[in-house]
């Protein structure tokens, strides 16, 4: 008869490895925090059989995750279905100021992501933002047309594209087509915001203006024109990449609350109306497909009554205005900062129990909205933007409580909400149990080996002898 030991030391694991699994607990010290030593890992608690295209995702720390048996590496894969790069497949962290490409890191990340089980999420073809602006520049130097200037930027988006999807294989089967898009202002002559463009940039303007002036960005569109800088990355993505492949464009503020306008009976943001029309525009050559649209979610709780209450009706609008446009609907870079009563920003250390859990109580009604109003056949999923806290004075929302885990890698009670959101309600944790206790699950339970293979099992019967991840935990079955 087989039996199951949860292990202390696991052959093949070193100790430091052992104690990088520490995003298995909460807080260490603090009883507030010992609920959650229990729970299994996040993914676990999504019902396959009635949301059977969600995925988990997060964005992810590359460098980190590619060392072997990191703790980025083990709590990405236990804890999600999907991962984003967060720079690494950005065009100027791949193609040098001569045009130079070299995608020994992106290949890293996606063999280890797909061994690990996980899906990629490609992040980001066309952007204006980090991009390889000087190799850009001189290849418009001495082109004396707009055409030129057109068809020579075709030859570069076609040169990264195909790169970057023969460095993939096949294997990333989605992708943030065109980041960013719209500018959230202008009118665009049917009261939709016009496209970003450089400040210098003149539709009818000399065509041998350098119309990029200072920093890193390199707007397509000054160029190539609104409509075909879009239209060409959507040809050239599905060109190079998978036959199944899946484009989606992904933008910030679609659940603002400042500029709300009323469409077939649902007041949302202009920004995503105006993206949703964009798209229409994209589409009308009818060779051109957008499959889904990604909506960021930078946001943040706030104490004022008032202002929380804005947010959550714009949040609910914009999923349901997502849903009308019939394409699928992505959460992309899901992250959250807190607000006290005077709109300030709380830094992580000045953070209470109180506010925490006024975090976990928001995340899990965003989830919960998301599964509520997204049909199943147009969901795509959530992605949380980052793991953990930045405690730090700089890079991504710096001193905001933004993560699931805190800075240290313990779980904190945001981990509980989004528990709650995927699972409808407070979780009841179940493992494998032992024939002995004639106790069997309802349903199958996901079992990882510890090279991190997904398995199904409803009894350890059904499993050969060895070691595996079961419930966070680490087990043998002999």
């Amino acid at each position: 008869m087989k039996k199951l030991f949860v292990l202390l030391l696991v052959t093949g694991l070193s100790l430091q490895a052992m104690a990088q699994l520490n995003f298995k607990k909460g807080k260490p010290d603090d009883d507030n925090y010992r609920y959650l030593d229990d729970y299994l890992a996040l993914k676990e608690y999504i019902d396959r059989d009635k949301y059977p295209n969600f995925k988990l995702g997060v964005g992810t720390d590359v460098q980190n995750f590619i060392k072997t048996n990191s703790r980025v590496q083990w709590l990405v894969s236990l804890n999600f279905d999907e991962t984003v790069a967060g720079n690494e497949m950005k065009m100027s962290s791949c193609v040098d100021g001569n045009g130079n490409m070299n995608f020994t890191t992106v290949k890293s990340y996606v063999n280890t992501a797909t061994k690990k089980g996980l899906y990629v999420y490609g992040h980001t073809l066309a952007w204006h933002s980090q991009q390889p602006k000087s190799w850009l520049l001189k290849l418009l130097n001495g082109c004396t047309t707009k055409q030129e200037m057109h068809d020579t930027l075709v030859y570069a988006m076609d040169k990264w594209i195909k790169g970057m999807m023969n460095a993939c294989a096949g294997k990333v089967k989605a992708w943030d087509l065109v980041n960013e898009a719209i500018s959230g202002g202008g009118n665009d002559g049917s009261g939709n915001y016009t496209l970003q463009h450089s400040s210098a940039y003149s539709p009818s303007g000399n065509p041998d203006a350098t119309w990029d002036v200072g920093g890193e960005n390199f707007y397509w569109q000054d160029y190539m024109g609104d409509l075909d800088y879009v239209r060409q990355a959507c040809r050239l993505a599905r060109k190079y990449g998978p036959e199944d492949i899946k484009l989606f464009i992904n933008d910030y503020n679609l659940e603002g609350t400042w500029d709300l306008t009323t469409k077939n009976g649902i007041t949302a943001s202009n920004k995503l109306w105006s993206l949703i029309n964009w798209i229409k525009k994209w589409e009308k050559d009818g060779v051109t497909k957008i499959d889904g649209i990604g909506t960021q979610m930078h946001i943040s709780f706030y104490k004022n009554a008032t202002a929380q209450s804005n947010l959550k009706n714009a949040i609910t609008a914009m999923f349901k205005a997502m849903v009308k446009s019939g394409k699928l609907v992505r959460v992309s870079e899901l992250d959250m900062g807190y607000k006290d009563a005077n709109g300030k920003d709380v830094q992580v250390s000045q953070m209470t129990e109180t506010q925490h859990k006024d975090m976990a109580k928001f995340y899990e009604w965003i989830i919960k909205q998301y599964l509520a109003i997204v049909p199943p056949a147009q969901q795509w999923g959530i992605c949380q933007w980052c793991a953990t806290d930045n405690n730090t004075n700089g890079g991504w929302r710096a001193n905001t409580p933004v993560g699931i885990w805190d800075a240290n890698f313990y779980r904190k009670h945001v981990y509980a909400g989004f528990v709650r959101g995927l699972n409808g309600g407070e979780p009841t944790p179940t493992a494998i149990q032992a024939p002995e206790t004639n106790q069997t699950t309802a349903k199958p339970q996901t079992v990882y080996s510890l090279s991190g293979q997904r398995l199904t099992a409803t009894s350890p019967n059904e499993l050969p002898a060895g070691i595996y991840i079961i419930g966070g935990r680490k087990v043998v079955v002999k």
